[in-house]
């Protein structure tokens, strides 16, 4: 398995969804990287959620897809896309990829709220910046609060 050096890392070009064919080249948010080509899953559990929504978050640049199974959540996310004050999305993250392939955590979609101001130091960070150090956000910090974040999508199943 030939691997490239990235990001003061080796990554493998052909399934990284960071660095998917060349340095640097990232799959959009649900997509992932097979063959050197970003994708979209053929399936899988994903895809045949439902009782919930799949909502998109950008921040700092970086699109992250959630699964979300909490109502008060989904409806507050609808209102910050639609440019309605909602609060400041609390997250609480947990180790593993879910339904968006590009990130090593994913977030509890039941406990997910919004609050009026970040409830933890620390936790208001970029996905990107979450990614490089997964282990240090999922098991110190516990939560990513995301200031100002822009919904990008809100997809109810």
């Amino acid at each position: 398995m030939p691997l490239e050096v990235c990001d003061d890392g080796c990554v493998d070009l052909r399934s990284d969804p960071r660095h998917c064919g060349s340095c640097g080249r990232a799959c959009s948010a649900g997509l992932s990287c097979s063959g050197g080509e970003c994708s979209a899953s053929a399936g899988g559990a994903c895809a045949a959620r439902a009782g919930g929504a799949f909502v998109t978050l950008e921040k700092c640049g970086s699109a992250v897809k959630l699964w979300i199974t909490n109502e008060a959540f989904v409806t507050g996310a609808e209102a910050l896309q639609r440019g309605e004050p909602a609060g400041v999305p609390v997250l609480e993250l947990f180790a593993g990829t879910d339904c968006d392939p590009q990130w090593t955590w994913h977030v509890n979609g039941a406990t997910a709220t919004f609050a009026s101001s970040p409830p933890v130091g620390g936790c208001d960070v970029c996905p990107d910046l979450m990614e490089r150090d997964a282990s240090y956000y999922v098991q110190d910090v516990g939560v990513w609060c995301p200031s100002a974040p822009r919904v990008v999508a809100v997809d109810r199943r």
